[in-house]
């Protein structure tokens, strides 16, 4: 009878290890410790020349110098990281501080670009008219007046829509550009006010990721685009 022998391979697996010398890398007091280890046991009859005492030394500057460089940068981004959540807080503290002021946007211009354009306006104004309505007044970016209109009835406090068809008091299209609008108008106490485009209450204050927008004029806006923030009165 035949005896089949099969060979059995047998795999050993080794496994290595790594290891770092925490010490590795030389700080500056090490390395001065090792040049003065240096030269406290050199050879007296034949003494370490000085071109490599300087050079040496030149590279313990250095790395004193890097270390420092160093420092000095982790303190710089540490500061500058607590300088942003400071200025994150005191953003949102001014914001929710904001709310129930009147404030104005940066971009409170209307712009005319054809003589087609008519202007719808959204103005808010802070009290209720007299009975005399208001007057519209339009102002060129020299500040001269182009054009101005009597609204009558009397208007209430909060957003109300006038349009401007872009013309001036000659009835000529006031050309392209941008213009500043006023309303003028008497309180029920006879007293005069004057609202501004682009200036409105703020109602409240919304978060989304960190950044504030104020509700104003039925729309949020950035916080950061308001130019100014006041007191009615």
């Amino acid at each position: 009878m035949a005896t089949t022998v099969t060979d059995t391979t047998s795999t050993t697996t080794t496994s290595s290890s790594t290891y770092t010398n925490p010490n590795a890398e030389l700080d500056k007091d090490a390395f001065l410790q090792l040049l003065l280890t240096e030269l406290q046991y050199q050879d007296p009859t034949d003494p370490m020349d000085t071109e490599t005492i300087l050079t040496q030394t030149a590279q313990l500057s250095s790395l004193e110098m890097q270390q420092n460089t160093n420092e000095t940068m982790e303190a710089m981004v540490n500061t500058m990281e607590y300088l942003a959540d400071s200025m994150g807080t005191a953003m949102s503290t001014s914001a929710l501080a904001a709310i129930g002021k009147m404030a104005t946007i940066e971009d409170n211009t209307v712009t005319l670009t054809g003589s087609d354009d008519v202007i719808t306006l959204k103005m808010y104004l802070p009290e209720d008219t007299d009975e005399n309505g208001v007057t519209l007044e339009v102002y060129d970016s020299n500040g001269n007046l182009v054009y101005n209109e009597s609204v009558d009835g009397q208007l209430f406090s909060g957003i109300n829509s006038i349009v401007w068809y872009g013309k001036n008091n000659d009835g000529i299209y006031a050309g392209n550009g941008d213009y500043t609008v006023k309303l003028v108008y008497n309180n029920a106490d006879g007293e005069k006010i004057t609202a501004e485009y682009g200036s409105y209450l703020i109602e409240g204050i919304r978060f989304v990721d960190g950044v504030a927008y104020a509700q104003m004029a039925d729309q949020y806006v950035l916080f950061n685009e308001i130019s100014l923030v006041y007191d009615y009165k």
